[in-house]
């Protein structure tokens, strides 16, 4: 895999050294080992590490980070997830930028880590290893599923960097972003508003 290590630290560095948290929650303490009950799975050690860092919440207010469900009852909720119902019984969004990938991946096979407003972001965990899970984005404006061969960390990275020959989402505000801030899903719940963080 790309720039990747076997436990996630060398994305991770290079992912903490371009985002910056605002408020005063520092990530989430998660037990793993009931998520993976939850989920018959283990999860990508760079996503662990987010979580570690920074936990569930949004990039700029514009992407959004979900957290590990820690039982069964919660997958219902806003927490990594499968597709939503609707989605893998459409026809139509089993649709791909690059035609050659299509009838590669199945949509049951997608875990959805983040979202936009008008994307999924998710690891396609057909592969028996989790980290080397690939990302795929379901872009709205396209209709239609990319896939990038590496992990969430190392896509953050790249899409903070403005690294993509094409940009990846819907929403290029982030490309303006010089110096991304995380808000915890906890604090933008308590009235912690980007509009106040620090600037350049």
């Amino acid at each position: 895999m790309i720039g990747y290590t076997e436990d996630g630290r060398e994305v991770m560095s290079e992912l903490t050294e371009l985002l910056s948290s605002f408020g005063p929650t520092r990530g989430d303490d998660v037990d793993w080992g009931v998520v993976e009950t939850v989920y018959g799975r283990i999860l990508p050690s760079d996503y662990r590490r987010f979580v570690a860092a920074f936990g569930s919440g949004s990039i700029e207010q514009a992407l959004y980070v979900y957290a590990p469900a820690t039982t069964t009852a919660e997958l219902a909720g806003n927490v990594v997830s499968t597709l939503p119902a609707g989605m893998l019984a459409s026809e139509s969004a089993d649709s791909w930028v690059d035609p050659a990938q299509a009838g590669l991946y199945r949509l049951e096979d997608m875990l959805l880590w983040g979202w936009t407003e008008q994307d999924f972001l998710c690891w396609i965990i057909s592969g028996e290893e989790p980290d080397c899970w690939p990302v795929a984005v379901y872009s709205r404006f396209r209709a239609a599923w990319s896939v990038y061969p590496f992990g969430m960390a190392e896509f953050l990275s790249r899409l903070l960097r403005d690294e993509f020959d094409e940009w990846p989402i819907s929403d290029a505000g982030l490309r303006t972003v010089s110096q991304p801030w995380f808000l915890h899903d906890k604090d933008e719940e308590t009235g912690w508003d980007l509009q106040e963080r620090p600037r350049e």
